[in-house]
């Protein structure tokens, strides 16, 4: 990350997420968390096991900032996923084309696009996450 640019470090819950504009149903989805620190990101599942991780890369804001994953186990292994990001105090919001190596135009599904948007809350610091 560049000097200046908003930290993503932390533990995140997911508290709300949609395909397309469809909303989906929190407690159903595999991620429980989502941790981001120095050396990357883990996707944790409700069982407490890591189900993909990988690096980042933040880039600079402009219209939208970029996130790309570098995913280095899981379902995403030796992928690159393009999605934009937000961050607002202590919710993230991460968007990113289920089918397509592209990165999304904006948080809009275009036509014909599985476009998944999460939204995650950053727990605090000492808080236990199950």
């Amino acid at each position: 990350m560049s000097a200046g640019a908003p930290s993503l470090h932390g533990i995140w819950v997911p508290i709300a997420a949609d395909i397309s504009g469809h909303m989906l149903d929190i407690t159903e989805m595999r991620v429980a968390r989502l941790i981001i620190d120095a050396d990357g990101y883990h996707i944790v599942d409700r069982s407490g096991r890591t189900v993909d991780a990988g690096t980042y890369e933040l880039g600079e804001p402009r219209s939208f900032r970029t996130l790309d994953l570098c995913g280095l186990e899981g379902p995403y292994a030796g992928r690159r996923l393009l999605a934009l990001v937000e961050l607002d105090g202590e919710r993230l919001c991460v968007s990113y084309d289920l089918d397509n190596a592209e990165r999304p135009t904006g948080w809009l599904a275009q036509d014909e696009q599985l476009l998944l948007t999460v939204t995650y809350a950053r727990v605090a610091d000492g808080v236990k996450v199950s």
